[in-house]
């Protein structure tokens, strides 16, 4: 399976939480620049604006699945704010424990689970393309939650899942 990350957005240039903003000029500009390395046209992609914007400009296909199982991992109380603006300990607890939920949202286990439950549910696996947030690739490339941080993603890049 492909796994492209969106391009990316203002949340990931100043390093917030969470949000469903558009792509910025940069994120756009790299989405296209990544297109022609792009062999397959992608068929789903996750809910958020970001991700429809860099299917779109990947060429996708014409019945494009946005399924909102690979929606990003929902950070409650969190989102929109910086790493800065939030107590170091719930913060660092968060990072430590998979089923923290200091935030009020999902819980990275949760989160994962639920991406992993899509994983295994698809029929289609080599000959897939996915645009999905880069939370979501960060699930889908990892084997277990307590893995989830150990896997860095990037905007607008193209990773391989040979697992599924």
């Amino acid at each position: 399976m492909d796994i492209i990350t969106a391009g990316r957005t203002g949340p990931n240039r100043s390093v917030r939480f969470g949000g469903d903003p558009v792509l910025d000029e940069r994120g756009r500009s790299s989405v296209l620049r990544l297109a022609a390395s792009v062999t397959r046209s992608v068929d789903t992609c996750g809910p958020e604006v970001s991700t429809r914007e860099t299917a779109e400009l990947l060429g996708s296909t014409p019945d494009l699945v946005v399924d909102d199982a690979l929606r990003t991992l929902d950070v409650g109380t969190w989102a929109g704010r910086t790493p800065e603006d939030i107590d170091p300990a719930e913060l660092g607890g968060w990072f430590a424990d998979p089923g923290a939920r200091p935030h009020g949202g999902e819980s990275v286990s949760d989160f994962v689970d639920r991406v992993h439950a899509w994983r295994a549910a698809q029929t289609r696996h080599g000959d897939r393309c996915v645009v999905v947030a880069m939370p979501v690739a960060q699930a889908l490339l990892c084997t277990d939650a307590g893995r989830f941080f150990a896997h860095e993603v990037r905007p607008a890049t193209l990773y391989t899942c040979a697992d599924v």
